[in-house]
């Protein structure tokens, strides 16, 4: 059981500054469930209660969302874990008298009602949902907040890779592979707008996703020497891809075409949505005192993908735009150059190579997707 400390906070502490817990009042609008609450001021008298630490670590997560390192969407998913522990739990539960045995049964509850009380989540959600939990301790603990660590016996642990082998071996089962055959991607390529066409063919000529395609700068294709030179969104790890010459025209023709942005900060993107917005975005909903109130995600890339798939008779459980990198992936993987198609894909190269592999050379690199363009077209 944790030992808690005392209602005194260290200075060390800054995100427990007065200023702070009169921000998180202002600026953090609760859901319901919390809102249900007796306003936040202090820490609770007679110790840490699960409201306490779930404020704490929302105020963190918000600063950092300020700060840009994390998304708005990420902030969202810690509030709506965090809202269903609070509310399982008990707002006013002291952090000290929760039993590994109450980590056991929200696991249970998570599985079989989820966060909302309506389905249970998948191997992945719940993945993430514990990750949210564990994080928060792990916070408060090494703010000193409590002295021990929590204890959650064994089934509060993450999901194992045998798990979620099993879940994708009964979703294939189900549902088939993620995989697309070259003449669907073809048929698609002929019965979409230019700039849905032009995402499609660099989610096939080199892995791109969905939030890449939305985040692809202007100046980051060499129109020159017919590369694109990408940092990943997600991850931040180089990515260098030499694009077909189909990809290029489509790519000029999306930029000959692209809507004017009034906001300054979305001109240089290569695809730009009618009214000039990204096409994957998050819509922050700001409530009193201009704090995050909700955050809706918007990926129009996935929605007219999936629009063009049913269009087509090829949509079923399972796929959508990301089922292109898979392909990619399966296809490139028959050149056996791994480092190579790391680097297109924007992965971190595993091991010790990763330290030490300082370049890869251009010709490898078109090796591979010149593989894929040959299987994509090779009816033709």
């Amino acid at each position: 059981m944790a030992t808690l400390q005392t209602a005194a906070v260290s200075p060390c502490h800054p995100a427990w500054a007065e200023e702070n817990r009169e921000r998180l009042q202002k600026n953090f609008q609760l859901t319901p469930r919390f809102s249900r609450r007796q306003p936040y001021s202090n820490l609770s008298p007679n110790g840490l209660t699960v409201k306490d630490i779930c404020d704490h670590f929302l105020t963190y997560q918000l600063q950092k969302v300020e700060a840009g390192a994390i998304s708005a969407r990420w902030f969202e998913d810690c509030r709506r874990v965090l809202d269903s522990l609070a509310h399982f739990f008990g707002p006013r539960r002291l952090v000290g008298d929760i039993t590994p045995n109450d980590f056991l049964k929200f696991r249970q509850q998570l599985t079989s009602h989820g966060l909302t009380g309506k389905r249970g989540l998948g191997v992945h959600a719940l993945n993430r949902a514990i990750t949210v939990v564990r994080g928060m301790f792990k916070h408060v603990y090494e703010l000193d907040l409590i002295d021990r660590q929590i204890k959650y016996g064994k089934a509060f642990e993450r999901p194992s890779a045998t798990l979620k082998r099993k879940a994708r071996r009964v979703a294939e089962t189900k549902n088939g592979k993620r995989l697309f055959e070259s003449a669907e991607i073809q048929d698609m390529l002929k019965h979409t707008d230019d700039s849905l066409r032009a995402m499609i063919l660099l989610g096939i000529n080199g892995g791109f996703g969905n939030t890449d395609c939305a985040r692809l700068s202007i100046k980051a294709v060499d129109w020159d020497n017919k590369v694109i030179e990408f940092d990943r969104p997600k991850t931040g790890i180089e990515r260098i891809l030499p694009l077909w010459d189909e990809t290029m025209e489509a790519l000029h023709k999306v930029l000959s075409n692209r809507p004017k942005s009034e906001n300054e900060e979305y001109t240089n993107r290569v695809f730009l949505t009618t009214f000039g917005l990204p096409w994957v975005r998050d819509s922050i909903h700001r409530g009193e005192g201009n704090g995050i109130k909700k955050v809706v995600p918007v990926d129009s890339v996935g929605q007219g993908f999936t629009k063009l798939l049913k269009k087509l008779g090829l949509y079923r459980k399972g796929l959508g735009f990301y089922t292109l990198r898979h392909t990619f992936r399966t296809w490139a993987d028959e050149v056996n150059d791994q480092h190579a198609i790391h680097r297109i894909m924007g992965h971190a190269i595993p091991g010790m190579s990763g330290i030490y592999v300082e370049r890869i050379s251009l010709e490898r690199l078109r090796a591979v997707v010149d593989h894929v363009h040959a299987t994509l077209f090779a009816s033709e």
